[in-house]
């Protein structure tokens, strides 16, 4: 769009009809579309990459294909302006993009077989293979000798096999490079058709044969009273990364229905709550391929919890079980208050006081709809669901796997009707806080008021905010950022909604339950089991969760531990940074800075950038000038001399300047004609701009240092700055050091004939610089009546339909607003409010020398 009216002008006003000048034109019109598509993508790429953006690698697979098309164009755009240079060019783009596209391949996957596998058959390191929650109970039966259901996986070759048997894989990637996870439509529209395509999908026969086989072997060896078990077991499950309760378990599922439980198991895998929990912890679609673990189900009078550590650390050397009456699914989906035995390991294990709760409430199997939730009296609702033996053996067993694990761990478990117990999973445990390396928030004041009281610790810390009452689960997209979280309990779904809550208060539940233990992974100050005050909680109302004290404060406390309390970041040594990095190498560094040196060849590019550099200096120059070194004229472009340090260049194809001898090279302000360029001028040699040395920073001296000093030459006119002009359009393109502006416009008498579109990129300061700069072109373009779009430090903005009057004063300012930044990324500071230099520009003020 920036490039439409000047391809306009300068086509039929300039060139003649000639075919090869008609060819060369047209190659660099494309050259130059090319440019601006290469840029918007590297800026997409550096945005990701140093703002933390969670995203699917997937889009970063596609800017990347995106970046690579415009980069090969611009390639062959200039070898069709060029034909006699550059082809070594092409090549050193194609081993860039080699090395690149070597990184972006997954890696590959083995879908033959075996599909299923025995739990005894599952190797010591076999989490590829069976996934980490079924290797980790393969080795609690194998190594330990603990009891655990009978049972088999269904493995990761399997889910290759099924994926590409039904060519799901590219869908399935062209849907999650769309993906926001930060916008919950996103999230439910892709894995809605994600879980389509999946359930729409057949199982190839060689699988389904494998499955059934393999459970007609199970029940030989075991019962078919009950049904059976599907449970996830994703590689990277069960791991560091938890993704507790995010992938999908299926109970007391009939044998016939184990197929389509099979699929409804690897769907699971992109539900909404695992895309969200995968993708912001930098983890691949690619790292995670789903086994699945069959198992027999136990007809559980009693089932919990153990964790060998306290997960508060109140009591580092204790175990805590925990136990509801019949199957566990109340318990980890936080929907009830549990049993909790908490066991000294010294001088032997011993019960410490144990707290029983009120179950009034079990889930128990049930032929027609696999489970169903009952009603329990007074009496078993207030008795413990274990006996002290049961609570001993637990712990004993808990100490056994934490040894052979050498971790600590957070380990299933049920009894069944005959009181045998058995191990249902073994997983790492995540800790909230080490004492011995964290220090222990400071606590809100005993003066304050308190709301809430009587409750457990989740994860410790402290939170503020208003607090945001969760009555109904559609309601979760409206979570505001840092609002407090109140519900009657845990749903799987709230971890969508992680990465905006500043606490979490939960009626009842359980620290056990699965949302606990991605609380304590996202570090989010939460409580449970809130026993005074919870309705006191209501919407808007301004609190302060004291986690570690368990209790919730009137008004939002400004504390400093408050403000220390960091969400934990997991994307800094992940999979997804590592790889970015990779290709950020390989794409961003800019190393052919100075067109004049020997070393601007193509024999010198070492990334993508240098590429596109190389590629629209020497575009340039072929356009404007003959291509030597010394940057002689070609096709009347004449040097503009406007009195400061700026080369400048400009091209007339029809009233923009006053008629010239054809044999004079230079052209002064007072030769403009064009309206535009003539108010952009003005505001450029504004008095308020500094362009000579100041106490700060000397603009001069780095000038000569950018151009003399072994980066550009001072007379290099491939260095300059390119404008075309007609009386009333105008497109240039100013370099002002390291960063570049284009500026494209028409100014009329209509007022619809009218727009300004701005592009700013680069620059020689920091990163931090850069960002601010950009934030503060923002501020004053927006006030100016543009509508403004940033990414990193990339700025595209435009204004339309304005009268000639408003268009003129815009384009002074304009250019009074390029002067003034043309190096404030090298000393604007963070600590510097952008919105008061914002209005002291508006005032008038152009020299900001004085803020460092």
């Amino acid at each position: 769009m920036l490039t439409k009216n000047l391809f306009k002008y300068w086509t039929f006003q300039v060139f003649s009809p000639g075919t090869m000048l008609k060819k060369k034109y047209h190659s660099f019109k494309t050259l130059l579309a090319h440019d601006k598509a290469s840029h918007e993508c590297m800026a997409m790429l550096e945005d990701i990459y140093y703002n933390d953006i969670p995203c699917d690698f997937q889009q970063i697979v596609s800017i990347y294909d995106q970046f690579s098309h415009a980069v090969f164009s611009m390639v062959e755009a200039l070898l069709q302006m060029c034909p006699s240079r550059y082809w070594s060019l092409r090549a050193y783009c194609k081993k860039f993009d080699f090395y690149i596209r070597f990184m972006l391949e997954p890696e590959e996957h083995d879908s033959s077989p075996p599909f299923t596998m025995d739990l005894d058959a599952v190797p010591d390191a076999g989490e590829k293979t069976a996934g980490n929650k079924a290797l980790g109970l393969a080795l609690v039966k194998t190594a330990l000798g603990l009891p655990v259901p009978q049972g088999f996986v269904i493995t990761t070759s399997a889910f290759h096999y099924f994926m590409a048997f039904n060519d799901l894989q590219e869908p399935v990637n062209r849907l999650l490079a769309e993906l926001d996870i930060t916008d919950p439509d996103s999230l439910k529209q892709t894995a809605g058709k994600i879980n389509a395509l999946i359930m729409n999908a057949a199982v190839p026969e060689d699988i389904e044969d494998a499955v059934l086989q393999r459970l007609e072997i199970v029940r030989k060896d075991g019962t078919d009273r009950t049904g059976i078990a599907l449970r996830s077991s994703a590689v990277r499950e069960d791991t560091g990364t938890s993704f507790a309760g995010q992938y999908k378990t299926l109970i007391n599922v009939k044998d016939e229905d184990i197929v389509t439980g099979y699929k409804e198991v690897i769907a699971g895998k992109y539900s909404e709550q695992a895309l969200f929990y995968r993708i912001s912890h930098g983890i691949l679609d690619s790292e995670t391929p789903m086994a699945v673990l069959v198992l027999e189900m136990i007809d559980a009078i009693s089932s919990g919890v153990v964790y060998t550590r306290d997960t508060n650390m109140q009591f580092p050397d204790h175990l805590l079980v925990h136990s509801v009456w019949g199957q566990g699914s109340l318990l980890v989906d936080g929907q009830t208050p549990c049993d909790v035995f908490r066991i000294s390991r010294s001088p032997a294990l011993t019960i410490d006081p144990m707290h029983i709760a009120r179950k009034d409430r079990q889930v128990i199997l049930d032929p027609h709809q696999r489970t169903r939730t009952v009603m329990l009296d007074t009496v078993k609702a207030e008795s413990p669901s274990l006996t002290d033996d049961d609570v001993l053996v637990l712990g004993n067993w808990g100490i056994r796997i934490e040894t052979f694990f050498n971790a600590v761990q957070d380990i299933e478990w049920c009894m069944d009707n005959d009181r045998n117990l058995y191990i249902l999973q073994a997983r790492p445990l995540n800790i909230a806080r080490q004492p011995e390396t964290e220090e222990t928030p400071a606590s809100v004041p005993d003066t304050q008021t308190v709301i809430c009281s009587d409750a457990e610790t989740i994860c410790p810390g402290i939170g503020a905010g208003p607090v945001f009452f969760l009555a109904d689960l559609s309601k979760l997209p409206d979570v505001p950022q840092g609002a407090v979280l109140a519900a009657e309990h845990a749903a799987p779904g709230f971890v969508t909604a992680v990465h905006r809550l500043g606490a979490v208060v939960l009626r009842s539940g359980s620290r056990a339950g699965h949302f606990s233990s991605v609380l304590r992974e996202f570090r989010i100050p939460a409580i449970v089991n809130v026993q005074k005050g919870f309705d006191e909680l209501t919407d808007g109302r301004p609190v302060t969760v004291d986690a570690d004290r368990a209790k919730v404060y009137d008004g939002c406390m400004d504390l400093p531990s408050a403000k220390a309390q960091e969400k934990k970041s997991h994307f800094t040594d992940s999979s997804f940074k590592t790889k970015l990095r990779y290709l950020i190498n390989f794409t961003s560094p800019l190393k052919l800075t100075d067109p004049e040196s020997d070393e601007f060849v193509p024999e010198s590019v070492r990334s993508l950038h240098d590429i596109v550099r190389f590629a629209h200096e020497k575009a340039v120059q072929e356009m404007f000038f003959m291509g030597s070194r010394t940057g002689s004229r070609k096709m009347g472009a004449r040097q503009l001399i406007l009195g400061i340090p700026m080369l400048f260049y400009l091209l007339d194809v029809g009233g923009g300047t006053k008629k010239q001898p054809e044999r004079q090279k230079q052209i002064t302000p007072d030769d403009i004609t064009c309206v535009p360029m003539k108010a952009v001028i003005k505001g450029l040699l504004d008095p308020g701009i500094c362009w000579t040395e100041t106490s700060h920073f000397d603009w001069e001296e780095y000038d000569k240092i950018v151009m003399a000093g072994g980066i550009i030459s001072a007379d290099d006119a491939s260095f300059g700055s390119y404008a075309v002009v007609a009386q009333d359009y105008m497109n240039v393109n100013f370099r002002f050091g390291y960063h570049f502006v284009i500026l494209d416009t028409r100014c009329t008498a209509e007022p619809d004939n009218n727009y300004i579109l701005f592009r700013f990129s680069g620059g020689g300061g920091s990163p931090e610089g850069r960002l601010l700069r950009a934030d503060f072109i923002k501020k004053i373009l927006t006030r100016c009546g543009f509508i403004v779009e940033v990414t990193s430090d990339l700025i595209d903005a435009r204004l339309e339909h304005v009268s000639f009057a408003e268009m003129q004063k815009t384009l002074q300012v304009t250019g009074r607003l390029l002067g003034a930044t043309k190096i404030m990324d090298m000393y604007v500071k963070e600590n510097q409010d952008i919105d008061i230099l914002a209005e002291e520009f508006i005032a008038g003020r152009s020299d900001f020398r004085s803020i460092v």
